[in-house]
């Protein structure tokens, strides 16, 4: 599998079903990391759903930093001709900018510190996987990634093409990615460990961009390792000499 960090000093995952405030997920969904790696190969929107769907790819996520949420104000002012003047005629305080709460993640420390995210991405097709394995190495990426929105600028660093094993366990494993609900058999949590739940996440679309599947997922604040038995395919692999067991999303 390609491994890769992401980093950012602000996020912004947004709920698809959040209206008149903007929440954000805690961490970036399967189908905005299909997004930031299609972005880097050059593929443009609404053309590659089907390429990085879950029969094609398999992508796992590791929170590597805890995290916390602010809330900002922000304007937001319509720029097409059509909508202003009929949103004009309709509601009329709209000649101004549009006050919108905005939630953001950020870092949970008090010094200037960046979110921190680890991506594990396998694809069927090797060609690609050459592709992207020769952009991460140079650093040329097609579209600048990003963290959520186009003003929130990402950093990638490339950890490496890692040897992995698949395989689908028996007993209890310490899962350290985020783990799809819809797989989980059991958790067996243990003292120290913070551990959360995130719902209603997009995991794969549809050509036309409607949601094909939406998934629910169990993470530790910190990234820490959850015991858990599953009903599905984990990985393994090892990284700076650490053996990490995860799930795809």
């Amino acid at each position: 599998m390609i491994v890769f960090d992401l980093f950012g000093y602000f996020a912004h995952f947004r709920k698809h079903f959040s209206t008149t405030s903007s929440l954000s997920y805690t961490f970036p969904p399967r189908t905005t990391l299909c997004g930031i790696i299609a972005g880097i190969l050059g593929y443009n929107r609404d053309e590659y759903y089907e390429v990085f769907s879950s029969e094609n790819c398999k992508i796992g996520l590791q929170i590597m930093k805890s995290v916390r949420r602010l809330i900002q104000v922000v304007n937001y002012l319509m720029t097409d001709e059509d909508s202003i003047g009929l949103f004009k005629r309709t509601f009329r305080w709209l000649d101004k900018p549009a006050q919108i709460r905005l939630e953001l993640i950020t870092a949970d420390e008090r010094i200037p510190s960046e979110v921190h995210y680890r991506i594990f991405f396998h694809h069927e097709d090797a060609e690609l996987m050459k592709s992207l394995e020769d952009r991460m190495f140079s650093g040329k990426f097609y579209y600048p990634p990003s963290l959520g929105t186009a003003n929130n600028l990402a950093t990638i660093r490339y950890i490496g093409n890692v040897k992995t094993e698949f395989f689908q366990p028996s007993g209890g494993i310490y899962v350290s990615t985020v783990i799809p609900l819809s797989v989980v058999k059991s958790i067996e949590p243990e003292k120290g460990l913070r551990i959360h739940r995130e719902e209603l996440v997009p995991a794969d679309f549809f050509n036309d961009r409607t949601l094909k599947r939406i998934e629910s997922y169990i993470y530790e604040e910190a990234g820490k390792p959850i015991k858990v038995k599953i009903d599905g395919i984990a990985f393994k692999c090892e990284i700076d000499g650490v053996e990490l067991i995860g799930t795809f999303m």
